[in-house]
């Protein structure tokens, strides 16, 4: 059989990307919400002085040079193109209660806050390097940056200059000048703080002995992982997927010998599984970014929305799709495109969900070098491909698939329904949970309005009792999606500060967890709901945390590494005694673990 010419540039080119040098993952200009221009003046025919202004949008802020105590300080440093240092000078800040400790009192800067820096003039001066360090803060979140700045070219004459003291904030510079308080420029450059918490543990396990130690280790638990990460709730249209790809290629063969076309399907969808596999440790490698981050992002959110969307019409028989085509019985153009992307679709489709053995797995892969990262993911996308490994080596399992019949359009349109359920709930996901109070019963009238359609020639007992099923399903979503008390909520939100400040003195637990994780949602029904998560307060005096990670936070993602985590769901309890040793739950775990951790400490 033949490979086509585009899978075979597609699945090359991946492999080809390893050899791309890994970036630091660091956050992009374009992305935080502040803009910070530069401009020079001439102090003296030998001397120069720029000021930086800190344009943020509303309702942010961002520390002081000397913060009061808590927060990051704002630093500023740099160098001429001879190397010379420069100094820089502070403004006064602004007093006011901490958005995360209202009973402190904290100094920020606010917006249009110019800093300013000293230059020596010599030869040559430009271009000059900068270096921004400082936190930005919201009343519901903090984002580190780190900026590097260049300004001017080694054209600039200082001479053609605007003079300093000729700014309307000349004075407020004259004033910092003559303050004994600056601090010279030798005691600002240290610029090795990232975020605004060093956050440094070492860990225990609930189950120790299934940690990862080794490659070797990494590749076995990759494999059971990948096979286990089938059958994880990572939402029904991922099974889906792979039983219609299954039951399509056993029911057409384009005219082709069965066996033969149904290897080929196969092989194609493991390519595909395999491929993404692929992609995935590229990315994850190079960005530092966590398993199922991609989710993250709202536009890619959207898209797959879209592509749910279009799966769940194309079943309705409203158009054919001309790639992926999940219709039974239908022949295909091109089976072996098909079948590729549809596998690649599926892994997908599956990097939000994280299972037993995943976490130790990501947490020491994603911490290794780059071909170390590849084989893992290579290893979890084999185990993930298993199934349809044995099929290849064996079509003759393919008798345990069903035979197609008339139950075979029920199938079909139950797939077609679990795909639109997906798309809503992930444009829920991008937009904001309050589209599901209209998405949710909207998807409950659809499916009860077929279901009455389809059943107005059976029995009118069995009739009537689908369609007063219906109903309870309409009931149900509605208030499903009805909004909870706020008075009852008992998790407190993540503040990188308050839990630092916390840590020694509380006991506390830290729930990671992010909207477009379907086992985290799974724990949140089970283990991690309201009324356990009261109870245990109130039993056990803990504070529960809960850190969102549905949209990027660096401090979040920074903590999660720390706790050697790089996949959510993760929990973390740490004691008053030694909080440095937190006790980390990856994965799932049960009511009972949890309880008997609580009851032990």
């Amino acid at each position: 059989m033949k490979i086509t010419k585009q899978i075979t540039t597609l699945f090359f080119a991946l492999l080809l990307s390893l050899f791309w040098t890994t970036a630091h993952a660091q956050i992009s200009p374009k992305s935080i919400p502040m803009t910070t221009p530069v401009e020079a003046y001439r102090l003296a025919p030998d001397a120069l002085l720029l000021t930086l202004s800190l344009n943020m949008e509303p309702d942010w802020y961002t520390y002081a040079n000397d913060p009061g105590g808590l927060g990051k300080p704002t630093r500023l440093s740099g160098t001429t193109a001879s190397d010379a240092a420069i100094t820089p000078r502070y403004p006064d800040p602004i007093v006011k209660p901490d958005a995360f400790d209202p009973d402190s009192m904290v100094n920020t800067y606010k917006s249009g806050t110019k800093l300013f820096a000293i230059v020596p003039v010599g030869k040559p001066v430009f271009p000059i390097k900068l270096q921004l360090d400082l936190l930005l803060c919201h009343p519901t979140k903090c984002v580190p940056v780190r900026l590097d700045l260049t300004f001017g070219d080694t054209s600039l004459d200082i001479a053609t200059l605007p003079l300093a003291d000729k700014q309307p904030w000349w004075n407020t510079f004259k004033q910092l000048t003559q303050q004994t308080t600056a601090q010279p420029a030798e005691a600002v450059t240290d610029s090795t703080q990232t975020t605004m918490v060093e956050w440094q543990f070492t860990p225990t396990y609930l189950q120790p002995g299934l940690e990862v130690a080794s490659l070797l280790s990494a590749i076995l638990m990759g494999l059971l992982a990948g096979l286990i990460l089938n059958i994880m709730p990572c939402v029904l249209p991922v099974v889906s997927l792979k039983l219609s790809a299954l039951l399509g290629a056993s029911t057409s063969t384009n005219g082709k010998d069965p066996i033969a076309a149904f290897r080929e399907h196969n092989l194609f969808f493991v390519l595909g599984v395999l491929s993404f596999f692929l992609f995935l440790a590229i990315v994850l490698g190079a960005t530092g970014q966590a398993w199922g981050a991609l989710f993250q992002y709202r536009w890619l959110v959207l898209g797959i929305a879209a592509i749910m969307g279009a799966l769940s019409l194309s079943l309705f028989g409203l158009f054919h799709l001309p790639v992926i085509d999940l219709k039974f019985g239908t022949g295909h153009a091109n089976p072996r495109k098909q079948a590729f992307f549809t596998g690649m679709l599926t892994t997908l489709l599956a990097t939000p969900c994280s299972g037993p053995f995943l976490g130790g797995v990501l947490g020491w892969a994603l911490i290794q070098g780059p071909l170390v990262i590849v084989i893992v993911f290579i290893s979890i996308g084999i185990g993930m491909s298993s199934p349809y490994l044995l099929l290849i080596l064996n079509p003759k399992l393919a008798r345990f698939l069903p035979k197609s019949g008339p139950w075979i359009e029920y199938v079909e349109k139950g797939i077609a329904f679990f795909l639109l359920g997906t798309a809503f709930y992930l444009v829920a996901i991008a937009i904001g949970s309050e589209s599901l109070r209209i998405l949710a019963p909207l998807w409950a009238v659809l499916l009860g309005g077929w279901l009455w359609v389809r059943t107005q020639s059976i029995k009118a007992t069995s009739r009537w009792g689908v369609r007063v099923g219906a109903l309870i399903l309409l009931a149900a979503s509605i208030i499903w999606t009805m909004p909870s008390s706020v008075e009852n909520n008992p998790w407190t939100p993540f503040a990188p500060i308050t839990v630092q400040q916390s840590m020694g003195k509380e006991l506390l637990l830290l729930d990671f967890t992010a909207d477009w994780c379907p086992t985290c949602k799974v724990l949140e029904a089970t283990v991690m709901t309201d009324k356990n998560v009261s109870r245990w307060k109130k039993e056990y005096s803990i504070k529960f945390i809960k850190v969102d990670m549905t949209e990027r936070d660096a401090e979040a993602e920074a903590l999660l590494k720390a706790l050697g985590s790089r996949s959510i769901p993760t929990a973390a309890i740490f004691t008053k005694n030694d909080p440095s040793s937190p006790i980390v739950l990856r994965d799932l775990f049960t009511v009972d673990q949890l309880e008997n951790i609580m009851k032990s400490l």
